[in-house]
Parts: structure tokens; sequence; C-alpha cells
């Protein structure tokens, strides 16, 4: 076996008086209970911390109470505990603590460990034998199924060798969960040093940490500056992960700092009051999950009351859901983190979990928490940080918040932002230099489709109050749907809906390809009735304002039914408020083409107006018309026929 070097913490668990800070003691040669009131009364009342090393591997040891007033302090120590020592005494064997600390350890993902009979010398060998097989039984199903059990006694020090023998076996003979690599460290003590001011102590669970670091106290995002380390009670140049780690900081009071807040490098962490997590019913909870239900929460070295959020379902003993913390005070988590529910009165742990979105939006709204926490309980990190890029409107290039929330490394969040786009998952949009991707706005294509079919929602329901319509300029759609996005997700939304095809282009306006328009009976009979009078004009049709007379319309009434003609090829638009019929306009073209070919040189609208038949006041848009569609050329007074003069109208 290796005899490399490893940082390993070891935190205790068990009933009260069953021997733990006694047999902490014996291991290490430390007394953890600090407290004059702990010592008074024989028990531990507050967190103990002590440390040993055995075959290269470094242990620092937190002693937790267990009186069951004092499991908040348990919980807090249990933060970035990576083997439990469970203690249980031989005169006393499995009590109400060793049951509720041992599902505290599973519910915080602790996968290791050792058992120790404590207080050995104090019965019969073959009693310790019971207790042992009690002990085993007891633990059938639970992550110590297979953990060493080894009897000892803090008095007389017998099975203390074996036990560190054990604890170094478990330490290098599996591999320990992966850290952050950014520092973090919950604070479990604050105390003032005489010439020194402030220290913090904890577990470090990532990264690491050197005398004169900046770093940021939260969740109040205050910046700090560390004036000194310590590790196992040495001044050290750095300390990390796996290490419990003292902090001297500077330009601080300390009655500014307290347990539950944490030190991390600035802008790695930000407060919320809202968590997406998973979270299981402990089997032997007493109640179900219930919504909306008022708890405590145990969140690192801290405790605030949280509101659980299930979207009116329960959570029965034993079963596993989905649900949302709104949290009384800001906390600081991140992906995957552990935490502990605990009822309040009477106390008693009923739940905990793992930490989906470390930091909840406070505007989203989230209709089925399965479906938005699914896709990120996994340890695909490209599925999860997918999964997470589809909720938001824009990709951040670099290393930051979408890492942090995903619970990837920033160092791997630009490599899999490259590779999601690759793949067509991450899609470019927005203005950007030719080919390069960087330069652009990335947005998930779920997102963007999601937009989409919100887009078109919002297309449905303005088309239908401007009715009769079935198209509408691109301008009054994106004025109607500027509350989904900003503007270049806006944008790039329609220009998604236009190359699907769902969105199509109806002369100068657009609309839904499948939009269908419904008519009343008076509608259809003042529409028969208007192309009728323009057919019946010919080459002189009346103009909007002539139309409203002939007719006895409003304008609010006809204006839509003559942009619906148009939209429907009934109706060409000349504008000058002139609409003709495209056999009108193509009748205009023979004339036109018949009469250009008599004029060698070309013909003057004035020539043009007299082969037509009419006045300036239609001869003027039919030229300026013909100009447009290429049908003819204009080189001063003179027109002469165009690229597109022999087409008919229409084809």
């Amino acid at each position: 076996m290796s005899t490399t070097e490893r940082y390993v913490i070891v935190g205790t668990a068990g009933h009260i008086d069953h021997g733990k800070t006694s047999l902490v003691r014996q291991l290490t040669g430390i007394d953890t209970d600090r407290l004059p009131e702990e010592r008074a009364r024989g028990i531990s009342i507050d967190l103990g911390f002590a440390h040993f090393d055995a075959q290269g591997v470094h242990f620092g040891m937190v002693d937790v109470p267990g009186h069951e007033r004092f499991v908040k302090n348990m919980v807090a120590g249990a933060t970035g505990v990576d083997i439990a020592l469970l203690v249980v005494a031989a005169d006393d064997s499995v009590m109400p603590q060793t049951r509720e600390h041992l599902e505290i350890m599973d519910l915080l993902g602790i996968a290791t460990g050792v058992v120790a009979i404590t207080k050995i010398d104090l019965v019969a060998a073959d009693f310790v034998e019971l207790v042992q097989a009690e002990v085993e039984e007891h633990l059938r199903g639970t992550f110590l199924e297979n953990a060493p059990v080894i009897p000892v006694s803090s008095q007389t020090g017998e099975g203390i060798d074996q036990l560190k023998q054990a604890l170094a076996d478990v330490a290098r003979g599996r591999e320990l969960s992966t850290r952050a690599e950014l520092f973090r460290m919950p604070i479990d003590r604050v105390f003032s040093v005489s010439g020194h001011g402030t220290v913090v102590t904890g577990s470090v669970i990532g990264g690491e940490v050197r005398a004169g670091d900046t770093l940021e106290l939260l969740p109040e995002q205050v910046s700090v500056r560390v004036r000194g380390v310590q590790t196992h009670s040495q001044v050290v140049d750095q300390s990390g992960t796996r290490r419990r780690t003292a902090v001297n900081l500077a330009a601080i009071k300390v009655d500014e700092v307290h347990r539950g807040q944490e030190l991390a490098v600035p802008g790695y962490l930000q407060p919320t009051q809202r968590l997406l997590v998973k979270v299981r019913c402990l089997a032997s909870s007493p109640v179900a999950l219930r919504d909306r239900m008022r708890l405590g929460l145990h969140l690192g070295t801290g405790e605030t009351a949280v509101r659980l959020v299930l979207k009116n379902r329960t959570i029965e003993p034993g079963e596993t859901g989905f649900a949302e913390l709104r949290v009384a005070a800001p906390v600081v988590a991140a992906w995957g983190q552990r935490f502990i529910l605990r009822r309040q009165s009477p106390p008693l742990t009923l739940a905990g979990g793992i930490v989906l979105d470390p930091a909840l939006d406070r505007r989203v709204r989230i209709p089925d928490l399965a479906a938005w926490g699914a896709p990120l309980d996994t340890a695909d990190e490209e599925a999860r940080l997918s999964a997470l890029l589809a909720k938001r409107d824009e990709v951040d290039l670099t290393p930051g918040l979408a890492a942090w929330k995903a619970g990837i490394s920033p160092g791997r969040y630009g490599e899999l932002v490259k590779r999601l786009t690759a793949g067509g998952v991450l899609v470019p949009i927005g203005p950007g230099s030719a080919g390069a991707v960087d330069s652009r706005k990335l947005i998930h294509r779920d997102r963007l489709e999601a937009l989409a079919a919100a887009v078109m929602k919002r297309v449905g329901i303005e088309l239908k109050s401007h009715q009769p319509r079935r198209a509408l300029p691109r301008k009054v759609f994106q004025t109607a749907c500027r509350h989904l996005a900003a503007g270049v997700l806006l944008d790039a939304a329609f220009e998604r809906l236009l190359a699907d095809k769902r969105l199509v282009h109806v002369g100068p306006n657009i609309g839904p390809a499948d939009a269908q328009v419904q008519l009343s009976k008076t509608q259809i009979a003042t529409r028969t009735k208007l192309l009728d009078v323009i057919q019946q004009a010919g080459l002189t049709p009346p103009n909007v304002k002539e139309l409203l007379a002939a007719l006895g319309q409003r304008i609010e009434t006809l204006m839509p039914l003559l942009v619906l003609c148009v939209e429907d090829g009934l109706l060409i638009d000349l504008g000058e408020g002139l609409f003709y019929p495209p056999t009108v306009l193509e009748k205009a073209r023979g004339i036109m083409q018949v009469t250009l070919a008599s004029n060698a040189g070309g013909a003057t609208m004035s020539q043009l107006r007299e082969a037509w038949g009419v006045t300036r006041k239609y001869s003027v848009p039919l030229c300026e018309w013909f100009d447009k569609h290429g049908l003819t050329v204009r080189a001063g007074d003179l027109r002469r026929g165009g690229p597109a003069l022999a087409t008919p109208i229409g084809e």
C-alpha cells in the first residue's frame, strides 16, 4: 500500500455518555472538552477538535456532542467529514442518538467509517460479543454495513492500536470524494487570540488558503484578508482540502463573525434564499413531508428556518422527491452539497438531501419541480451544464456563476461550452465576427425553442386582437413580445420561426403559416362589395376615402378587409390609398407594353397616361409601381421596358 501522505477528517457519532470524547483523547492525547460547563457536567456541549497521525495519514478529529439537545451542533461538526467513527458503549448498546447520528451521517453522504464499541472494561467479554452482534444487525443496510467493528477501552487502552489501524486502512482503502478546486471553508468556531485578533476554524472542503490571500466572508459578502494559517496547531504556509484549519483574519472583529458563515474565494459563492433540491424523507420519520412545511435547515455549519415547497405534494417516510427550499435568511451552497431538515419542535431529524440548483432566481416560477430538477440530478457534467443553461437566456463564455451553479470547475466550463456548441446544443445568435462563435451570444436550443413557442402563442393572441388579419408587421409582433426576452433573443426566436416556416412572409408582413381568418357574414358581404366596386372601376378605382363613402364603412372596419385582400392576392396595394385587382394591373401592363413598343426611345408619363385613359392621380402610382417591380426603367422623363415587362402580372 502506498505511503503517500493524505489528509482525512474523521467525525464521531453516537449517543450521549458513550465515551466519544474519552476515545478521542485516547487516540490523540487531546481533551476536546474545552468549555468549563463541559468539564463540570462531564458531557460535550459544543464541537471539539483534535488530530493524530497514523501510517502517513493526517487525521483531523471532530468530536460531536451526543445529547439530543445538541444535535444541531453535531450536524455542524459533520460538515466536511470523510470518515464516520460511530461510537457505541458496551454497557448501553444502540440508543436513540446512535440511530439519529447514523441517519444524519448517511444523509450527509458520508460513505465509509469505522465502529468503536467502547467501555469494554465495564462488561464481560461475552456481553461485548452480544453488543457487537446487535450493532452489526442495526448497521445492516446502512453505509456502515461492512465497516470494521473494533472493541476498545479508553481507560486501559485496549483495542486503540487496532482502531487506529482500522481508520488508516479505511482512509487508504478507498478513493475519497472529489472536492472543489476553489477554496471554501464553513466556519465552525470563532475566537480571539491576544496580539493576533480574530481566528476562525473549519474543515476545508475545497481549494487552498495562504497568508496574504483575500477571501470573502459569506453570506454577507464581506472582503477579508488572511493574516496567517494553522493546521493541526502548526503555523503553515498553506492549508487545503480535508484539513482542519485555523485562519487568522485581519481587520475584522470577533463579534462580526460566527458559526454558520463561510470563507471562500471572492465571487465564487452567491447568497440565495431559494434552493432547488432532491430530498429524502427518513423511513424512521414519524411524519410525511408536507407542502409549505416549516423546518430547520442545516447547511454547512449553519442552521436557519426554511419553508419546504412541494407544489401540493407530500413525500412519505422512505420516499424521495424534488423540492424548493425557501430560506428565512440568505445562505450559500453549491451543486451536490448535502443538507439536513429537522423538525424544530419537538426537535427531530426528518429528512435530508442534495442541492441541485444553489441559487434559484427569485423571479423564476417552477410549475413542475421534477421536470426542473431531474436533469440536474446527474453526475454527467456536460448533461448537467446543458440542463442548467437550458433555463437561461444567455450563456456566459467565461467561468463564473454558471460553473458554480452547475457544480463544475471554472477550468472545465469553457471546454464544456465549446463541446455543447459544436454539438449544436448551444446556438450562436446576434451580431458578431463571421464564423467566430466566441464573439457572439449563445443560447441553449431548448431555451430558444421555448422562447419561440412563447412568441408563437403571443403572435396568435395579437392576431386575434387585429381580426380579420392573418399577418401583421413584424414590429407589431415584436412590441407585443417585448416582455418575453431581450431584443437579441427575441430576434433570434423570430428568425428561428421564419427559418422553420412556422412564421411566413405575407407581403411586407409576417404571420403563422397555418393562420386562418374567420369573417362574419357582414364582413364577407363588405369584402365582396368592395372587390366588386374596385373591379368595376377598372384603371380608375376609388381610393380609400372614396371607398369609405361609397360603402358607408368606417376606416377601422374597411382597412383590415383591404389588407386581407392584399394578403390573399385579390388586390395589389399601389400606395396613395389605391388598390388594383391583378387582372386590372395586367391590363395596364399590356397597354404599357404596346405603347413602349411603338416608342423606341421610351414613353413619357403623359404618353402612358393617355394610353391608359387615366388622370395623373392614377398614372403616378401606376408608373412608380411598374418601376419598383422592374417592368419599366426610368431615365429622366422617359420610361423604357424593364426586365420584367414581358412577365404577366400574377404569374
